[in-house]
């Protein structure tokens, strides 16, 4: 499955006292890349239960300096990163660059740890003409998150919440937006997404400008929608241009 099909419209996690990741296998199709295409880098810990997008840029390559950082470590992912950039060893040691997959990449490589730890890089991919045509421009981006789970302790008289769980298992990417606007309806239709049917308390908060939360709160789960404008996209363009070489003059 392309992982531009996990946008908005897909089904939200059911509710569950524990959520749990599953640690997936490589996928190294290449992806679909079309003139309207931009690109995000979700990284997936695990075992520090976090979730975080990087993008969205407009091609594969802006991702690379990110994502061969977080790979520096890991000497199997390191192996798995040059077999797939590079060709086999010829008769005379020498290996060619493959110069396609700067632009069509992968779709997930696990990062393998330490002691059984784990990071999951999953290339997304999104249809969105509007916000390619305004990169480098920060943009709107919109994840979710939830059903989060605060297990729970008696304290004396007092029943005490500890903190969420589960953001590494049933978090992912709403979308990008140029205008608050849209992002804003965005983010309240992928909250009643999630808990519609739901007896939930919901709150939002929305500063003058900028981001937001969506937040619903329902016995001991917890459902949030974040809404991330920052410089994000032009630290990720400016990365991929000094990755190539471009020398373009950013200000950040």
């Amino acid at each position: 499955m392309d992982n531009s099909t996990i946008f908005f419209y897909d089904t939200p996690p059911i509710l569950s006292q524990t959520p749990t990741f599953t640690k997936p296998n490589d996928d190294f199709k290449p992806l679909s890349v079309t003139s309207s295409s931009v690109f995000y880098l979700a990284v997936i810990t695990p075992h520090t239960d976090k979730y975080e997008v990087h993008g969205p840029v407009p091609s594969f390559a802006h991702l690379l300096p990110t994502i061969e950082d977080i790979v520096s470590d890991s000497p199997s992912a390191i192996d798995k990163l040059d077999a797939l950039q590079y060709t086999a060893l010829d008769v005379w040691g020498e290996q060619t660059k493959i110069d396609k997959f700067k632009d069509e990449g992968f779709h997930t490589l696990v990062v393998d740890g330490q002691r059984g730890t784990y990071t999951v890089l999953e290339v997304l991919r999104e249809e969105n003409k509007t916000v390619r045509e305004a990169l480098p421009a920060p943009v709107y981006v919109v994840t979710r998150h939830g059903p989060l789970f605060h297990p729970s302790a008696k304290v004396g008289t007092a029943v005490k919440l500890g903190n969420a769980k589960g953001d590494a298992a049933t978090s992912t990417l709403v979308g990008s937006f140029v205008d608050r606007a849209d992002a804003q309806t965005a983010a309240n239709k992928a909250m009643d997404a999630m808990v519609a049917g739901l007896a939930v308390s919901r709150i939002e908060d929305w500063g003058k400008e900028g981001g937001g939360v969506l937040l619903a709160m329902g016995g001991q789960y917890r459902w949030e929608v974040r809404i991330a404008y920052d410089d994000e996209a032009l630290r990720c363009a400016k990365e991929g241009a000094d990755a190539e070489g471009a020398g373009v003059g950013w200000r950040l």
